[in-house]
């Protein structure tokens, strides 16, 4: 219902509580009780006497309603929920999944008390920052898993470039860079088959308008720091709209199209990079990366195809 008000509210005029009453065939009581929630949720609203309701601006919160407003997707987004705090989108989003949820259901949080990337890693996830997570069933078979992971970061990478007018670099196998710098963090959680991914949970983190702890300043940054603040709303609405017709295309095996638009972000082709393994280390220069994300490395020991490792350029 909230959602309906916002669409009717204007900021150039008034419109009645009696006519909003009975454009959404509703009491007048209840429209006044949503108009303060409303305003408690942040919303600023004119009250007027014999004129009604206008809408004077709107909160930088990533409420559902917000988002749903004017979001022109097929998939992504047909349930979106939020929360103020949570522990971890990931982890609320699997509960989700395990009660089968939609598909393209994204779950968003103010802040992450928990948040973690790749290898239980912390991820500081504090006000201001952009902490989401979408559910996908994609129909690819398990072994192109990674392409989902490249398919979000090509996409989010499009997205900040369209808004915020700053090209990021993607580096493999999640992160986005700004100015060498991290400015955003992927990760995927899939369960899967031999022949089947049952889902993917992908855990996106975003660094928006909030501030980075001096102790990791030297390896993170984030939009405001780099550019200026920016809306978290329209910034959300254009990467779910890139996931959305990205997505599409990748589920309709379209894998040339995810690989080009990565490699579009992506300059990791003839670095020199150490690749580190759980019980390894070693070094060479990237070749390529195969039809299934995985990178293909020369060494002194041969080509050798990395599947997952953190990478550091020498």
């Amino acid at each position: 219902m909230r959602q309906e008000i916002l669409t009717q509210l204007d900021s150039n005029n008034f419109i009645s509580g009696e006519l909003l009453a009975k454009k959404l065939q509703v009491s007048r009581t209840a429209i006044w009780k949503h108009i303060k929630t409303l305003k408690k949720q942040g919303y600023k609203i004119e009250s007027v006497k014999n004129k009604g309701y206008r809408l004077i601006s709107k909160p930088d919160i990533l409420y559902p309603e917000e988002i749903k407003n004017d979001l022109s997707t097929d998939i992504i987004g047909r349930r979106i929920i939020y929360f103020d705090t949570i522990d971890s989108t990931n982890n609320y989003a699997k509960e989700l999944v395990h009660k089968q949820t939609d598909e393209g259901t994204v779950v968003i949080a103010g802040i992450q008390t928990k948040g973690r990337g790749r290898k239980e890693r912390q991820w500081i996830s504090p006000e201001g920052g952009l902490w989401f997570s979408i559910v996908l069933y994609p129909n690819i078979p398990p072994y192109h898993g990674m392409l989902v992971t490249m398919m979000i970061s090509a996409s989010i990478a499009n997205a900040i470039k369209k808004v915020v007018g700053i090209e990021p670099v993607i580096k493999w196998p999640n992160d986005l860079l700004i100015n060498n710098k991290k400015v955003c963090g992927i990760l995927t959680e899939l369960d899967a088959e031999m022949d089947k991914i049952n889902y993917c949970v992908v855990g996106i983190g975003i660094n928006v308008n909030n501030n980075i702890e001096d102790e990791i300043k030297d390896i993170a940054t984030s939009i405001r720091i780099e550019n200026n603040s920016i809306s978290k709303v329209e910034l959300l609405k254009q990467i779910l709209c890139e996931i959305d017709e990205n997505y599409k295309k990748l589920i309709s095996k379209n894998i040339k199209y995810i690989r080009d638009l990565w490699f579009s972000y992506s300059n990791i082709i003839g670095k020199k990079i150490s690749v580190k393994l759980e019980d390894n280390v070693f070094e060479g220069i990237v070749k390529d990366i195969d039809d299934s994300g995985c990178l293909i490395v020369d060494t002194a020991d041969g080509e050798v195809r990395v599947i997952s490792g953190d990478i550091f350029y020498i």
